[in-house]
Order: C-alpha cells, then structure tokens, then sequence
C-alpha cells in the first residue's frame, strides 16, 4: 500500500501545503489504495513534504509522484481527454 506523507490539518483544511494536496487528490483520482501519515519534513526526503514510500520506495515531490503512478501503475489521469484538450 502506497503511504503518503504530509503535515496534517491546518488553518481549517485537509492540509495547508497545495503540494500535498495536490498529491491527494492524484491519489484519489488514480484509484490506487493508500493512507496518508503525518511526517517530520526534517526527516523527509529532500526535507520536503509530500512524498511517499511505496513499498519500500521513496518519491518526493507531487509531479514525480504522478511521473511514479503513470509508470508503475500505468495511470492515466488524461485518459478521457480528447488530443485537443491534452
């Protein structure tokens, strides 16, 4: 199961980092189990939040988490995109 790492609720939301929310929602939308995790950013990869372990494999950052599910899990978030609108 994919773990994803972020800061947790803030200010009223889910979680304040746009970053980590973007990684959410890719997530969400790819249809992949996983759970999210508080993390201490100083013992993150890069010292940066999100990121997530993989079984065993690290990805920070939100496009190279994307970049990760496309390759691995052959996700397709444009998939129902016309060549126009890609």
């Amino acid at each position: 199961m994919i773990t994803l790492y972020t800061f947790g609720p803030g200010f009223g939301l889910p979680d304040p980092s746009p970053f980590v929310t973007k990684a959410d929602v890719l997530l969400q939308m790819s249809g992949c189990p996983y759970e999210c995790k508080r993390a201490d950013v100083r013992k993150a990869p890069k010292a940066k939040l999100p990121y997530i372990n993989d079984d065993g494999t690290l990805v920070a950052d939100s496009t190279f988490i994307l970049t990760h599910l496309e390759k691995k899990y052959g996700v397709d978030l444009d998939k129902r995109l016309t060549a126009q609108q890609r």
